[in-house]
């Protein structure tokens, strides 16, 4: 007995076109995938980040605050951040 291999294996005559179109398919889908692939759109912060000791300088610079209050609110923070 012989035995050979052709293209009309499985699916007959229609096996060539369908691989065909699958790696189409395929091209295709990768293509797209990378055409599409999520870029980092994060944007950077707008300016450094703030601390609240930073704040409070500014304010009193500014004047909207007095000394003590300066202070009394630093030695608040100061405390609460001391007990996390």
């Amino acid at each position: 007995m012989i035995f050979y291999s052709s293209a009309m294996d499985w699916l007959g005559i229609a096996s060539g076109p369908l691989l065909a179109a699958e790696l189409l398919a395929f091209c295709a889908i990768v293509i797209v995938a990378l055409l599409c692939s999520p870029y980092d759109t994060r944007e950077p912060p707008a300016g450094p980040v703030r601390t609240s000791r930073a704040t409070r300088d500014q304010h009193l610079t500014k004047g909207e605050i007095t000394r003590d209050e300066y202070v009394e609110r630093r030695k608040a923070l100061d405390f609460s951040t001391a007990i996390l």
